[in-house]
């Protein structure tokens, strides 16, 4: 078990964590504990040849050195933190989260750290100062940012102090996109207006070649016997209708059917289709603009494992 296991970090209230006596832990950086060795030779030297000025000069450096020790500890106690997500992000990429941090009233430099990446910040003694780390984000579903790792050497490199801090931030990853392959006909039969099951109310627009992950239902299967290989039929969304994003659409296990439905609702949202969105036991209904475009792919990213 490591030190950070064993550390006690500051937890939030009202929306922000602030580090204080019992959650800042202090410890010599390599310069201080090369000072101590430095510090009894010189004591030493000083005693044997009876020297005042090494003995006055060990004593200037050994109070430094216990200054710096509280210096050090103030340079971090009583920072506040508060952190959000900024941003969204795919299974695969990276999440931002804005870490905003407030010194008390008093100047402080500090060096944030969580998920592997790490940022230093100046805080003014009013106000706040802001950070955003891009932590990894390898799967789809909540992320949280976890503890977050403060310190400080300031002023002199001699200590670090340092402190955790549970912010409680944590965001959606929305499911890796499918390779781009076209949107489904319409809705695959679930098309507003009674629209049929292969082209849902929508004209027949060209062939394109069958790749993994979509839908065996849309195939040219008369062109597939003549050793044509499997050709897609896309149809044109029904003017003035709206477009079905459904489970069934999309083909494969569920994250197979989760990144074909994200790819479906990127492509939807750029073509400035009105869409919905139909899991099992869900349902988004059409819609279009950001908001609604983000209100789909979290569902997506929430979906049970």
């Amino acid at each position: 078990m490591g030190l950070a296991a064993l550390a006690r970090p500051a937890r939030p209230r009202a929306g922000r964590a602030r580090l204080g006596r019992r959650t800042v832990y202090i410890l010599p950086t390599r310069e201080g504990l090369l000072l101590a060795p430095a510090l009894a030779a010189l004591l030493l030297l000083g005693l044997h040849y009876n020297n005042n000025a090494a003995l006055a000069f060990t004593f200037l450096l050994a109070s430094v050195a216990v200054v710096a020790i509280l210096h050090t500890y103030r340079e971090l106690a009583g920072v506040g933190i508060a952190a959000e997500p900024a941003g969204e992000a795919f299974a695969g990429g990276r999440q931002r989260f804005r870490l905003r941090l407030d010194g008390g009233g008093r100047p402080r430099r500090v060096r944030v750290a969580a998920g592997g990446v790490a940022a230093e910040v100046a805080v003014p003694a009013e106000g706040e100062a802001a950070a955003v780390l891009a932590v990894p984000a390898p799967r789809r579903g909540m992320l949280a940012l976890g503890r977050v790792r403060l310190e400080t050497t300031r002023p002199l490199g001699l200590f670090r102090a340092w402190g955790y801090a549970e912010t409680g931030a944590e965001a959606v990853v929305y499911p890796r996109p499918a390779p781009p392959a076209g949107l489904p006909p319409g809705g695959a039969g679930e098309a507003e207006g009674g629209a049929d099951a292969e082209g849902g109310g929508g004209a027949f627009h060209d062939l394109g070649r069958w790749r993994d992950g979509e839908s065996l239902r849309r195939v040219h299967w008369p062109l597939a016997a003549r050793g044509r290989g499997l050709h897609l039929k896309r149809f044109a969304a029904p003017a003035g209708g709206t477009l079905w994003l459904t489970w069934e659409a999309a083909s494969g296990d569920a994250e197979a059917r989760l990144a074909r439905l994200c790819r479906w609702v990127l492509d939807a949202e750029a073509a400035g289709l009105a869409y919905g969105l139909a899991l099992p036991g869900a349902r988004i209904p059409p819609g279009r603009g950001a908001v609604h475009r983000r209100r789909c792919l979290e569902r997506l990213g929430r979906w049970p494992r």
